[in-house]
């Protein structure tokens, strides 16, 4: 009997199975894919959700579970093509990882200094936990611990013929443990190369399911994002205590990754998020000291709805911030700024306690002129993120407009700026001049009511023979649809799915996805 929930796993936050039941199956193989997101992701209210999440928790080094659907019933995060196979009911259980496989990505979040698993370097302790959860399905639902030989990395995982997708035939007689670039009538990738030998001896080993005590080291070695004031927190010691600790360093907003720093006497044990500290060395339990961080302050490494709020504050007086939730190097600099320019409120040591909080807020209230916008990132929440949504949706990527960064508005944004290479690198992030850009072509797209068809002559035909031309389709915009205009037409249709059939005819749909495409460029 198959068992349908995972013990300690969060079945109320985003539980799916009211709203799409799915249909009765008994599990015979899982598949791992990763949300190329560091928030957890909507998944459409459900419409493309797998059974179960898991987000690491950098602070505890484990990976916490939020459980979509009963694992007797099928999950909705595969394509499933007409005809072919089964794919979602083919008794498949599917976990989607938060994090990234893409290395481009990967180092793109690393050079901002979010904090993220790159699941093909994945740290010990999220192989571990996703082992156990491996191995839980061994054990309950008869998964067994094998699977393909070969996982290849992304971007060459991507598409049907990647060279490891498997047939139809070989699909259906599965079992064991694949990615999302093994499943027939899927183009994904992920979860790229990840350690798939280090992740199944792990789980026939039986990996712990709790995760290990922390270093006892005192010493610590600096590691990306890392912030004297936030080690100050972790180790619950005062700022100036640290710096006590550490005469070499002399400009405390200047350390860098791979710095060792030693941590006084009373301190706690500090492990690096998502790494390992120097090889212990064991030191007699010392009381813990209450931080000196005031009630109701932000300090560097803390993450919800009040970062993103001052956040957006300080882009108001002229940051440039990504959006996202998370109090890392660059906002601890954007309070600094604020804190030295207003003497009143102390130490500039990137915490943001209440006077500066206060400040902050009053002075973005003030602030009239419009200043650029900042970044905005997956992991995002709020009215900036839904007005992109809105804007998206205008010019032809239909997203709903929940103000949540997730995984759809990424994969809108990055087909935006692929069009656009002049915006850079697709990385998933809607910076300044990204968010201009996509304002622009939003408001330059009115409705076209009016379908227009071959043998059409009028001053909308010549309009769309522009806006064919703008996009790559060369031809005379002499106001008449003849033979090469009904042929660009059917390649916008062919191209982007959804338009309908390619029967010459430039329909409403049609009509507005070639003027987003020519506004966009």
């Amino acid at each position: 009997m198959t068992q349908t929930f995972y013990p300690g796993a969060d079945r109320t936050s985003q539980w799916f199975a009211g709203a799409y039941q799915g249909n009765q199956m008994t599990p015979r193989c899982g598949i791992l894919h990763t949300t190329e997101g560091t928030g957890w992701p909507d998944y459409d209210g459900g419409g493309s959700a797998p059974h179960i999440t898991a987000k690491p928790d950098f602070a505890g080094r484990r990976l916490t579970f939020r459980q979509h659907f009963p694992f007797d019933r099928s999950a909705r995060a595969l394509v499933n093509a007409s005809g072919g196979v089964e794919t979602n009911t083919a008794g498949a259980i599917q976990i989607e990882l938060i994090g990234t496989c893409d290395p481009r990505t990967h180092q793109a979040w690393a050079d901002r200094g979010f904090q993220h698993i790159y699941w093909p370097e994945a740290p010990e302790w999220a192989l571990r936990d996703l082992a156990a959860f491996l191995a839980w399905n061994a054990q309950t639902n008869g998964i067994p611990l094998d699977g393909p030989s070969q996982w290849r990395a992304y971007p060459a995982s991507y598409g049907a013929g990647n060279g490891v997708r498997m047939s139809f035939s070989t699909w259906n007689s599965f079992r064991g443990w694949a990615g999302h670039q093994h499943v027939p009538e899927n183009l994904h990738g992920d979860p790229g190369n990840i350690n798939f030998a280090a992740l199944l001896a792990l789980a026939k080993g039986g990996a712990p399911t709790s995760p290990p005590a922390p270093s006892t080291a005192k010493k610590v070695i600096v590691w990306a994002g890392a912030t004297l004031s936030a080690i100050a927190v972790m180790a619950g010691i005062s700022l100036s205590g640290l710096l006590k600790a550490n005469p070499q360093i002399t400009n405390p907003n200047e350390i860098k990754p791979g710095q060792t720093i030693t941590l006084p006497e009373d301190a706690k044990p500090v492990t690096p998020p998502g790494g390992t500290s120097p090889t212990p060395i064991p030191q007699p339990p010392t009381p813990t000291p209450t931080p000196d961080t005031p009630a109701g302050a932000l300090v560097p490494g803390a993450r919800g709805a009040e970062v993103s709020t001052i956040q957006q504050q300080l882009n108001r007086l002229g940051a440039h911030l990504v959006v996202d939730g998370v109090y890392g190097p660059a906002t601890a600099a954007a309070v600094n700024s604020v804190i030295r320019a207003h003497s009143e409120l102390g130490t500039a040591d990137g915490v943001a306690g209440p006077r500066t909080r206060q400040k902050i807020a009053d002075l973005a209230s003030q602030t009239t002129t419009a200043q650029p916008s900042g970044s905005l990132a997956p992991g995002a929440r709020g009215a900036e993120v839904s007005t992109l949504q809105r804007q998206l949706s205008t010019i032809g990527y239909p997203l709903t407009q929940d103000g949540v960064y997730g995984p759809k508005t990424t994969a809108a944004v990055n087909a935006f700026i692929r069009l656009n290479p002049s915006l850079g690198r697709a990385d998933g992030i809607a910076g300044p001049q990204t968010r201009q850009r996509i304002a622009s072509a939003a408001s330059a797209i009115t409705s076209q009511p009016v379908s227009l068809r071959p043998g059409n002559r009028s001053a909308d035909v010549k309009t769309l023979q522009q806006q064919l031309n703008k996009i790559g389709y060369r031809m005379p915009t002499t106001g008449f649809y003849g033979p090469m205009t009904t042929h660009a037409v059917n390649a916008v249709i062919r191209r982007y799915p959804g338009l309908g059939r390619a029967d010459g005819v430039a329909g409403p749909l049609t009509r507005k996805k070639i003027a987003a495409l020519a506004a966009a460029r």
